[in-house]
């Protein structure tokens, strides 16, 4: 890296007051919460002695949270002063009201908040009294944003390199998060545009200009899956960009589909599942900041052990805890997907139950039913949209933001009972002979 070369450490979505979900009551300490990855990211600025840091909106989660993201916010934010690097950051939909309170108590002389109540803001950072490079920022105004910030985009073209700053959805028309387009960033003279909102991190647009959503740093659901952790952004004395991410979370969540085909006792599946997880774990880049690892394990395959296998997951689940090195394995679901080991269209041949259901999977598999079982598919999807609207769920749906239950949903379960149902209705059969 030349002398030249502007080092820019971006990181969004803290959400500082949240704590990951799904994570086992005795796991369930400070060092998971965004807090402390926080704390790890300022730590890394300070040590990389990176030009500025970039925080892309909603540090905080809700105004009602303004204390304790105040107080986790405000560590991170003096140590990067008392360190002279530059922190700049926007209010995005979660803390439109809230950062700029936080800002302004603070008061900081390297803390920079750009774009209040959504209007175009510059500022430049300086190398020995010369500037070096423009950010433009805009800040969510209030909650929800319907129109694009671009309609009100007006800064100038400068002499040195620009790096725009945005909490925004991205190529999502009616959004009410600030939708853009990606032609409208490619409109701009910016070399790049580092994102907030979206809580998956990564590159959305390549070059011209590099377009980045650097996501949570800290996993917050099992729905932010993969790596997590504050990118490094270089810009040489030619303006073009190099990136990193920086995995720093200490939880990570994924999914993992393991084939059991040929795997008969529901016992041996245990120590299948701990070495395929073992194995995930290592082959990650990430191993040295995981604390925590929590798996939703798809079981695939054709095996005799079906049934059992879906009676038994939920023992499964709370049963297998391992660990691999310093990390701490948890089991988050079981998916049953397997199949039992039946030929189906053998068994579909004739006019009883069996033939029926047999036939039943078999258009599910192909994935294109005919009109004979779309009530069903029908019937099934209104029972689960149902109990997706009572009262049970509210928590769920707030905590979680649980999508409403689709057809392909529908069409999973309707697989998954019908193949439980296939193989007791063989097994029936069978103990008739």
């Amino acid at each position: 890296m030349s002398d030249d070369d502007i080092t820019i450490l971006c990181t969004g979505d803290l959400h500082l007051g949240r704590h990951p979900s799904r994570i086992p009551e005795r796991l369930g300490g400070p060092e998971f919460s965004p807090k402390a990855v926080w704390r790890k990211t300022v730590q890394r600025a300070i040590d990389r002695d990176v030009d500025a840091v970039v925080v892309t909106g909603d540090v905080a989660d809700r105004e009602n949270r303004y204390f304790e993201a105040y107080g986790a916010f405000e560590d991170g934010a003096i140590r990067l002063d008392e360190a002279e690097i530059p922190t700049i950051t926007i209010a995005g939909n979660h803390d439109f009201d809230v950062l700029p309170r936080i800002v302004k108590d603070l008061d900081l002389e390297n803390l920079h908040l750009l774009g209040e109540n959504g209007t175009w803001e510059r500022w430049s950072l300086e190398r020995e009294g010369d500037p070096i490079v423009n950010f433009d920022g805009w800040s969510f105004p209030d909650e929800h944003v319907y129109d694009s910030p671009f309609d009100e985009y007006n800064l100038p073209e400068g002499d040195i390199p620009c790096i725009g700053v945005l909490h925004a959805e991205l190529d999502s028309r009616g959004s009410q998060y600030a939708p853009v387009q990606s032609s409208e960033l490619r409109n701009t003279h910016a070399i790049a545009w580092l994102l907030g909102h979206i809580h998956s991190p990564g590159i959305r647009i390549d070059s011209d200009p590099v377009t980045l959503y650097p996501g949570s740093p800290q996993a917050l659901d099992p729905g932010e899956s993969g790596r997590h952790g504050p990118w490094i952004l270089t810009v040489d004395a030619d303006g073009a960009i190099a990136h990193e991410q920086i995995p720093l979370a200490s939880v990570r969540y994924d999914q993992l589909k393991v084939d059991v085909t040929g795997v008969n006792d529901p016992q041996a599946v245990a120590p299948l599942l701990s070495d395929e997880i073992h194995d995930y774990i290592q082959s990650s880049s990430s191993v040295g900041a995981l604390d925590l690892f929590l798996a939703r394990v798809c079981l695939t395959g054709r095996t005799n052990a079906h049934t059992a296998l879906t009676e038994q997951r939920q023992t499964i689940r709370e049963q297998l805890g391992t660990k691999t090195g310093s990390v701490d394995v948890r089991i988050e679901s079981i998916d049953i997907e397997t199949q039992p080991e039946v030929d189906l269209k053998t068994r579909a041949e004739g006019d009883d139950a069996l033939a029926y259901v047999a036939n039943l999977l078999l258009e599910l598999e192909n994935g294109a039913p005919s009109d004979e079982y779309e009530p069903l598919i029908k019937n099934s999807l209104d029972a689960m949209r149902q109990t997706h609207r009572t009262n049970a769920y509210n928590i769920l749906r707030r905590e979680s933001d649980i999508d409403q239950p689709n057809r392909d949903d529908a069409v999973s379960v309707l697989k998954r009972e019908a193949q439980v149902l296939l193989d007791t209705l063989v097994n029936q059969k069978e103990a008739e002979r």
